[in-house]
């Protein structure tokens, strides 16, 4: 099965944040491990790193 790739825009609502906001953390979670693939000018992540830090945050109780 294919690697599901998110936009930013997808990935926000999965995190329940604007995109705005997502913009703003989204260095801080590129460096904990959120996967990016640039797609010529748009930005896709994949999303079982972005599950991966979710699962993460909520094992270890800390924020991302």
């Amino acid at each position: 099965m294919a690697e599901q790739l998110l936009t930013t825009k997808q990935a926000a609502a999965k995190l329940a944040v604007n995109v705005r906001t997502f913009y703003r953390y989204r260095a801080r979670l590129v460096a904990k491990g959120l996967q990016q693939v640039n797609f010529g000018q748009y930005p896709k992540y994949r999303e079982s790193s972005l599950d991966e830090l979710i699962k993460q945050a909520a094992e270890t109780g800390q924020q991302l």
